[in-house]
């Protein structure tokens, strides 16, 4: 493989990357003026019931063996998706067009930065990558609305920066059940042109569901390394999923 092919394909990959951390974890936003100094034992407290409020929380995520017998799951730290959304936020150059576009990805982005407790896990099965990102206390209201409206005000869009190069991102929705507050969910797939004249094209599912204060978040990513192409994800297995990780916090944390 070439230097300039290999070069592009990994463009593509990037491209795609960086829509899914970016419609997953949002971009970010600025901090707030800091907050008064709090006495040791008062910042002790505190420290010791966010610690317990995140365990509660992990405990409400999907059990690795939901994920398949053969699925490589590990936990995500809430710093490794601040970390992602920074990548995100990194590619500040990126165009997306229209506008209505824009619109439509950043009505999906929770922002990490607005929770009180955030748990997640990985599913790494072959080209495929499978993420439950479970958040609490914070605006979770209107996160499914937009997510559903994505695709009907947005079938198609097209991104560009000088890092990723050019791609078309196509937008679906999926039929999802009835669950907690809210369930919505979409397919979305990255086609990124080559320079040999051919396409790259990276699937992805992404759904969510309202649940009081809290929201679950899945997304599943299929890839190739080496620019192959990838099998189609399956949208009724990934929104049975969501049903089950939607379950399976309720069950804990209710």
């Amino acid at each position: 493989m070439s230097i300039t092919r290999r070069s592009f394909r990994l463009r593509g990959l990037l491209a795609a990357g960086l829509l899914s951390t970016a419609v997953l974890t949002g971009c970010g936003g600025d901090d707030g003026e800091a907050e008064p100094r709090a006495d040791s034992e008062g910042k002790a407290a505190e420290a010791s019931s966010k610690e317990e409020a995140e365990v509660d929380l992990a405990s409400g995520l999907l059990p690795a063996d939901a994920f398949g017998p053969d699925a490589v799951v590990a936990a995500v730290s809430p710093e490794e998706l601040e970390q992602g959304a920074g990548l995100a936020a990194s590619f500040s150059d990126v165009q997306v067009t229209p506008e209505a576009c824009n619109s439509a990805v950043q009505g999906t982005q929770p922002d990490l930065d607005d929770f009180d407790d955030i748990a997640a896990v990985s599913a790494t099965e072959g080209t495929t990558v499978v993420v439950e990102m479970l958040v609490r206390g914070g605006p979770t209201e209107g996160t499914v609305e937009a997510l559903a409206e994505a695709a009907e005000r947005c079938p198609e869009a097209q991104i560009s920066s000088p890092d990723i190069g050019s791609a078309r991102v196509l937008f679906e929705n999926l039929p999802v059940a009835d669950l907690g507050d809210g369930a919505a969910a979409l397919r979305y797939t990255t086609v990124v042109a080559m320079p040999d004249g051919t396409e790259l094209s990276v699937p992805a599912l992404l759904g969510a569901v309202e649940d009081g204060d809290r929201l679950i978040v899945l997304t599943s990513l299929a890839v190739d390394p080496t620019g192959a192409a990838v099998p189609p994800l399956d949208g009724a297995a990934f929104t049975a999923l969501l049903e089950q990780a939607y379950q399976a916090q309720a069950d804990a944390l209710d």
